[in-house]
């Protein structure tokens, strides 16, 4: 890791640690509490109260919803750590420490929100306010992780394993046409390129240890399809910039920019192969 990542990691790393704290440490609150008022109310619980006194199981109940929405997505979230379905370590994957970040943060705000209510006897704004706090600090924590590592200049971190995601020109937009570049692969995601969207993404595998050669050019006439549509629609390349990849047994090309170039040779650089630079002659 070079040093200009190792920085970037640093701060992320402390972003991450300040919303698992916190995630934590909301968790612990709610379900002491919870077991507090559980002691408090004893005495009126149905197999301790005499049988005229007792109060329903209302109790214990509402009390355990806070200690579920607590302690379950903790465990859930380290389940994910651990069971990725691409095999790619959690920490090097920026965007899903914002979904961690959102998961998390959305069960614990409401444990507390719903403590509140159980628990103590606070005014509703206070509620609310729990309720906003404890969603917004872990999912801004994720956030300002995420951004440490891919600030600009993102090439920077090329040369690492970080996975990074990025969007490619299309006529709708909205990120869902994108190649997402891993340490290992790039995997080309097309759903809008043809003009409106297919029902499902049509994805591509392209190894980086495949590449022979990448450069950068602008469009031509001539180029056809750029991408099969999962409805079998071909999609034609814009004008502007376009990425283009040659590999053992095809070429791919990207609409996209230039630093997508830079980035794919750095990553298959890191695999021990960087691919020799194509000269656009146009």
């Amino acid at each position: 890791m070079s040093d200009v990542v190792g920085r970037r990691w640093v701060r992320a790393r402390s972003w991450l640690r300040l919303a698992a704290f916190w995630c934590v440490a909301a968790a612990v609150v709610s379900v002491v509490a919870a077991a507090a008022s559980v002691a408090t109310n004893w005495s009126s619980l149905p197999w301790v109260a005499p049988l005229d006194t007792r109060e329903t199981p209302d109790v214990l109940f509402s009390h355990g919803i806070v200690v579920v929405l607590a302690v379950v997505p903790l465990v859930l979230a380290k389940r994910m750590f651990k069971s990725g379905a691409d095999g790619i370590d959690w920490r090097l994957k920026p965007d899903f420490w914002v979904f961690l970040g959102i998961f998390v943060g959305v069960f614990e705000a409401v444990a507390l929100m719903v403590m509140t209510v159980v628990v103590t006897d606070v005014p509703w704004w206070v509620r609310v306010s729990g309720l906003i706090i404890g969603f917004s600090v872990p999912t801004l924590a994720a956030f300002m992780a995420r951004r440490a590592i891919v600030a600009e200049p993102l090439r920077e971190i090329g040369g690492s394993e970080f996975v990074l995601v990025k969007g490619l020109r299309s006529p709708q937009g909205d990120g869902e046409d994108s190649v997402k570049i891993t340490g290992d692969s790039l995997r080309l995601s097309v759903r809008t390129a043809a003009g409106h969207p297919a029902n499902r993404p049509s994805t591509k595998d392209i190894k980086l240890a495949d590449i022979t050669e990448i450069g950068v050019r602008t469009s031509r006439p001539g180029d056809g399809s750029w991408a099969r549509l999962a409805d079998g629609r071909g999609a034609s390349l814009p004008e502007g910039d376009i990425v283009e990849i040659r590999t053992r047994t095809d070429t791919q090309l990207l609409p996209a920019d230039p630093e997508l170039a830079e980035l794919i040779r750095a990553r298959a650089a890191l695999n021990g192969s960087e691919p020799a630079r194509i000269e656009d002659r146009t």
